[in-house]
């Protein structure tokens, strides 16, 4: 059989191209050109610290909930966002070294979680504590606690 269909005057036409071999070039064409955009914006710094390229953000097998959005964008009840927006008087946490008060500053430094803070956040990068552990139960366990800490705070004042 092999033999008669090789005897057979066929030819085989090139002229088609599958989608995919076209979107591929297009879609890392455009992931540069966002990537680019997004790295040399002045806006979007606190995102930056845990997400500091697209290609990143592309790498991760996160789906944000609020909480996560909330960090990642230097969003909710923090001081810093809340004078940004004319909420409250002052940036600063409430911590003895009075640093402005980001989720950044609550995640990594502030000593009033220095208890609670879970040892991976210690020893890994923003970046890598977002590409591997902001799922666990350690991690969002503690970001809940900040939030209900300072969601308590602002009633009280």
């Amino acid at each position: 059989m092999a033999k008669r269909v090789a005897s057979c005057n066929t030819t085989i036409a090139y002229d088609a191209i599958p989608i995919i071999r076209g979107n591929q070039p297009l879609e890392e064409y455009y992931t540069k050109i966002w990537n680019a955009i997004f790295v040399n914006s002045a806006n979007a710094s606190h995102t930056k610290l845990f997400i500091p390229t697209i290609f990143h953000r592309i790498s991760l097998s996160l789906w944000p909930n609020f909480l996560h959005t909330q960090y990642i964008t230097n969003h909710g009840s923090l001081c810093s966002y809340l004078y940004k927006i004319n909420k409250t008087a002052s940036p600063n946490c409430n911590c003895p070294v009075k640093a402005i008060q980001t989720a950044c500053h609550l995640m990594l430094v502030c000593s009033l979680f220095a208890n609670d803070r879970p040892t991976v956040i210690k020893s890994l990068p923003p970046p890598l504590v977002l590409k591997y552990h902001i799922n666990t139960v350690s991690i969002t366990s503690f970001l809940r606690n900040i939030f209900k800490a300072l969601q308590e705070e602002s009633k009280g004042n």
